[in-house]
Formats: C-alpha cells, sequence, structure tokens
C-alpha cells in the first residue's frame, strides 16, 4: 500500500484524515522515531508490514526529523514539546472519527515525545504507550511533566536496551522490561557499529520481532535494580509475556533474556533455571513418551571439591529461585523421628540444657575421618559445629 501525507488542521473538515486509507474501525499505531533520525529507521519500517501481515492496522509514523537534527541534541529535546502538540492534534482528529484504539510507540528520544501528546489532550487518554529505551540525557532530573511516566497513558510499557548511556535506566512504565539486564546487549561487540549504538537499536528490533513471534518475549519479575545486581533475581516458572502482545495486567519491573542475533526471542521455558541453562518451551509429540524425571540428587554436591568443601565461588542465591532458604534442609526443626540424635539442627542445640550439652560433648564417640567428611558433604551439622571434630 502507498504512502499518503496527512494534513492534519484545527477540525476534521479541515483535514484530509477522512479523505485518506485511514478506517476508523481498525486499530491505530501511531510510530515515531528518535533523534537525529527519521520515520524510515529500518526496524520502524519494517513494523508496519509486520502489522499489515498480522491483522488490519491503521499505520501512522510521525516524521518530525526536521525539528530534530543533530548535532543538536538539546534543541531536538526542547522541540518534543512542539512534535507533542501537533501529534496531540492528530490525536484528537482521531477520536473524532471514533477511533479510539490508539496505541502510540516511541523510540529513543521519541519515546518521551508522548508525554507532550498526553499533557495537551484534555478529554481523552491515550489507551497505550510504548516506550523502546527513551533516552537519557536531560531527562535525568526532568519531572514527570517533562517525561514519559505512568500517568501519560492508560498502559505504558517500557523496554531498556542500553541503560546509562544513550537509554534511562530508571523505571518510567506500569511494566519496565530489562532486555539482558538493560545496559548491554548480547552480540553487539565486533559490529559495524559500536556496541552502544547497537545496544540502543535493539529495543525497536525486539518490539519488531514480538509483533509475530511464534516464541514471545517472557520475562520474570524482579523487586528492583539493585536486587538484581545482588543477585537476587534469578529466573524463575512464573513468566509473563513482553512485546506487542503484552496484557494490560502486567505490572513491575521484569527481566528478559534474549539470543544474540535474530530471532532474538527464546520463548517459553519450563524447568527452574536454578543451575542448568534455560531451555525453550516446547511441546512433545502426542506419540512421544516422556521418560521419568531423574532422580533427584542434592544440588550441592555439584559443588563440592575434592576436599569435601564449597567452590569458592559458588553463589546459594541462585539456588533458591522461588524464595526458598537455601539452608531450610540444614537448620529444619525436626523433633521426631530423627534418624541420628548426634544430628541436631542449630535450633535444636538452643533447646539444649547447658549441663546435658557439656555431658554430651564429653561423652561424644569419636567418629572417622571419612565419616565427618561425608556428613559435611551432605549438608549435615553436628553439635560441635564450631569446633574441631574428635577424629580416631
Amino acid at each position: 500500500m502507498d504512502r499518503q501525507c496527512l494534513h492534519i488542521d484545527d477540525s476534521l473538515e479541515k483535514s484530509n484524515l477522512t479523505a485518506s486509507y485511514f478506517n476508523p474501525r481498525h486499530p491505530t499505531k501511531i510510530i515515531i522515531h528518535g533523534y537525529n533520525s527519521d520515520m524510515f529507521l529500518h526496524p520502524l519500517q519494517k513494523m508496519r508490514d509486520e502489522y499489515l501481515s498480522k491483522s488490519d492496522y491503521n499505520i501512522i509514523y510521525v516524521d518530525w526529523s526536521v525539528l530534530s537534527p543533530g548535532p543538536c541534541y538539546i534543541s531536538a529535546v526542547h522541540n518534543t514539546r512542539h512534535a507533542g502538540t501537533c501529534t496531540a492534534q492528530l490525536v484528537e482528529r482521531l477520536v473524532e472519527t471514533g477511533n479510539t484504539d490508539i496505541h502510540v510507540i516511541g523510540f529513543s528520544l521519541g519515546a518521551q515525545l508522548p508525554n507532550y501528546i498526553a499533557r495537551n489532550l484534555t478529554s481523552f487518554m491515550l489507551p497505550r504507550i510504548t516506550g523502546l529505551d527513551p533516552a537519557m540525557p536531560l531527562f535525568i532530573t526532568s519531572g514527570n511533566a517533562d517525561k514519559l511516566d505512568p500517568s501519560d497513558a492508560t498502559y505504558v510499557d517500557v523496554y531498556h536496551t542500553n541503560a546509562l548511556v544513550q537509554g534511562k535506566l530508571e523505571r518510567c512504565g506500569h511494566a519496565d522490561f530489562y532486555m539482558n539486564g538493560g545496559i548491554m546487549q548480547p552480540g553487539c561487540n565486533g559490529q559495524q557499529i559500536n556496541s552502544f549504538a547497537c545496544s540502543h537499536q535493539r529495543a525497536p528490533a525486539y518490539f519488531l520481532e514480538s509483533i509475530r513471534s511464534p516464541k514471545g518475549f517472557w520475562g520474570w519479575a524482579c523487586s528492583g535494580y539493585i536486587s538484581y545486581l545482588l543477585g537476587m533475581c534469578p529466573p524463575t516458572n512464573f513468566l509473563l509475556e513482553a512485546g506487542d502482545n503484552i496484557r494490560s495486567t502486567t505490572r513491575g519491573m521484569f527481566m528478559i533474556d534474549t539470543n544474540d542475533s535474530s530471532p532474538y526471542a527464546l520463548g517459553k521455558w519450563t524447568d527452574l533455571p536454578t543451575l542448568g541453562a534455560k531451555q525453550p518451551h516446547m511441546r512433545a509429540p502426542p506419540n512421544q513418551v516422556k521418560a521419568p524425571p531423574n532422580q533427584s540428587v542434592d544440588p550441592l554436591l555439584q559443588h563440592i571439591d575434592q576436599f569435601g568443601k564449597l567452590a569458592a565461588n559458588f553463589n546459594n542465591l541462585a539456588m533458591s529461585p522461588s524464595g526458598r532458604d537455601p539452608y531450610e534442609h540444614w537448620t529444619s526443626f525436626s523433633p521426631e523421628n530423627k534418624e541420628n540424635d548426634d544430628d541436631e539442627s542449630v535450633e535444636e542445640q538452643d533447646l539444649i540444657d547447658p549441663d546435658d550439652r557439656q555431658l554430651a560433648l564429653q561423652s561424644q564417640p569419636t567418629m572417622e575421618w571419612w565419616d565427618y567428611r561425608r556428613n559435611l558433604t551432605y549438608g549435615f551439622i553436628e553439635n560441635n559445629i564450631f569446633a574441631m571434630p574428635k577424629l580416631k
């Protein structure tokens, strides 16, 4: 379908909207480019083809390249309010035709522009805004009135790919997705463009793929970025889909892993990736018999060295993706059915009378070194855990 140039004025009669290909019965996608770019940016242009291959849509590009040329970034930031005001006028004309299913998609500096669209709409709130790696420079200390935030639409979803460089690390939507940690993207080293620009450009590339991806991008929740850096947000089996097919009930901060080249989507996985690599979610053929599950093995045994000690780089946080205490089998209180009365947990030791404890220590039988090592390997806490064992 050929492109058409829309002329939008202060009334529907003065605009050529109704004389164009625009159909008020179809959902509308408004796509906005970023700084020193234009509407012909490859992933943004490909979105039109992907959407029209999926269903019937009105695809409208906002080309504000005249207001955002390099190297005048400060001027481009200032001009976001002017471009936003004009785009708000477009939205008002769309609403006058009865078209209210409007989705604004902005990349980089163009992801900050919808803030001014929302501010200039008096009787209508945008249903959805998608921010693709919203620009960071000059937007770190800005108030919510001058940058993208959740109040700009009924639902705001944001995708971070080059935070702290060209994009923002700060959360600015109802749902914020940090792709591969949100700072650098895999596969960007050794590219023709520098790794920062490559990571920044991945945001529209990921969203483009999500429109018709058979696997989809799935993320797990995280309480905050500091928690993620401390290793306290390992992947879980509770995953929510991101991208174009996201549900408006998805709220919070999420982490997503991708492939280092297209197709980027990893899909969904079923096993908790505590010690193993994540596996894509695949359905077995109906005639395929599932193999019996492997016998449960204490995962700690995989990290024991030749001397029966845990490896120095062992991280127990990665072993508790569901919030389970990794030491619960060490310190569980089990006063009944004890196989070995000498094998007491920390809590049980606290219940022992001091006189009985001293008597028990004096009468404690000795053990072979290999018995002590086996007990240590299997995580048993003995009543003399803070003292040297009595060995034969």
